[in-house]
């Protein structure tokens, strides 16, 4: 599942509370908070603190599919300062799954003179095709 994660800080950056730049985790949990399903740092940086930062994030989809997934947003450096954001997929159609595939048929392998062309058979480095070839 690919997402696409907006952020905006939402607080005063202040070079001499907050040095230059201030680290973020950005983690993505399963409906229980048991597995992390992804991880990112993020740095956000003084000069680029009011503006909005994307980040685009491919996290698996379980089977069945789970009510929700959550991503927290958390600071490296201070306490108590995170966000959660829960992703519902009450609404999800996801597309159907791919069909096994087709098994591979007991075929004697071919040579490359049923090819037709002499020439042809003479660019192929061996003398019979694989079961897949013929």
């Amino acid at each position: 599942l690919r997402v696409e994660l907006t952020m905006v800080s939402a607080f005063q950056f202040d070079i001499d509370v907050h040095g230059y730049s201030q680290l973020f985790h950005v983690i993505v949990e399963d409906v229980n908070g048991e597995n992390i399903l992804y991880h990112q740092t993020f740095t956000l940086k003084r000069n680029s603190d009011e503006e909005e930062h994307v980040i685009v994030l491919t996290v698996p989809v379980m089977d069945p599919l789970p009510p929700a997934y959550f991503i927290r947003v958390l600071s490296d450096r201070w306490l108590h300062s995170e966000t959660t954001l829960p992703i519902s997929f009450n609404q999800t159609i996801l597309p159907a799954k791919f069909p096994p595939p087709t098994e591979l048929l007991d075929l004697q392998p071919l040579p490359v003179t049923s090819v037709g062309e002499a020439a042809f058979a003479k660019l192929f480095p061996f003398k019979d095709f694989n079961p897949i070839q013929t």
